[in-house]
């Protein structure tokens, strides 16, 4: 899983995001969020086909769906093959990381991420063109984007967190170090079955995962977790 605690705010922001709500997903016994989440990129698809862009959208999207489908069997497997919602858990995590080892699965994932980032501020141009500097007639918004997000390794900033969180409805939230104010970034769509959400710390020169504290026996099973497999 290429989830980095401490990651910089580079290209690795956007992969963080998402893979600390895929995580979230798999903890969840239903497979409701799966479906929310394909609807939400089936209506990034359709804006994808409005901009008509020429892009590597059709593959990346074809892979994040192929992603969404083996979490949703991961956990019909899962259930079957483990008595207990633990060891389901830590088995889709497992089958999640496997996933997760191909470079060009990964990458895969991140131009997806990217595209859909670009897609969206460029969909909402009356929306993001405010949020951009030194846009003009001679350099718009798609300029940017394809300058800016869509490259792999660019930096990734508080304007595009700001469009994957509203692109994917999925919560944002940015919590300071020095004990400033946090910050909701995205707080979703609106009243619903609750969502999956993604809390950030942000410590003044990059940003870290905060994860939300487990429950006494999920942290009883990882510690014992462990003690048979120590860190090489």
């Amino acid at each position: 899983l290429f989830l980095s605690i401490g990651c910089r705010f580079t290209y690795l922001s956007l992969s963080v995001y998402a893979n600390v709500q895929q995580e979230q997903v798999l903890d969840r016994q239903d497979t409701h969020e799966e479906q929310r989440l394909l609807d939400a990129v089936k209506r990034v698809s359709v804006q994808h086909a409005d901009l008509g862009w020429t892009s590597k959208f059709p593959r990346s999207y074809r892979a994040f769906k192929k992603l969404i489908k083996k979490l949703t069997r991961w956990k019909r497997h899962g259930m079957w093959k483990w008595n207990s919602i633990t060891s389901t858990s830590s088995y889709r995590k497992e089958k999640l990381l496997e996933f997760f080892r191909s470079y060009d699965t990964t990458q895969d994932i991140l131009t997806f991420l990217r595209l859909v980032v670009a897609i969206w501020i460029c969909s909402h141009a009356e929306e993001y063109e405010q949020r951009v500097p030194d846009l003009s007639e001679h350099y718009s918004l798609k300029d940017w984007c394809f300058e800016h997000v869509t490259p792999s390794r660019e930096y990734t900033d508080h304007v595009m967190m700001t469009a994957l969180a509203e692109a994917l409805e999925v919560p944002l939230r940015v919590e300071q170090l020095n004990g400033g104010p946090a910050h909701d970034i995205y707080t979703g769509p609106g009243p619903g079955v609750p969502l999956v959400s993604v809390t950030l710390l942000y410590t003044g020169i990059h940003y870290d995962v905060l994860y939300p504290r487990a429950a006494p026996a999920e942290s009883s099973s990882q510690q014992t977790s462990q003690r048979k497999h120590p860190a090489d």
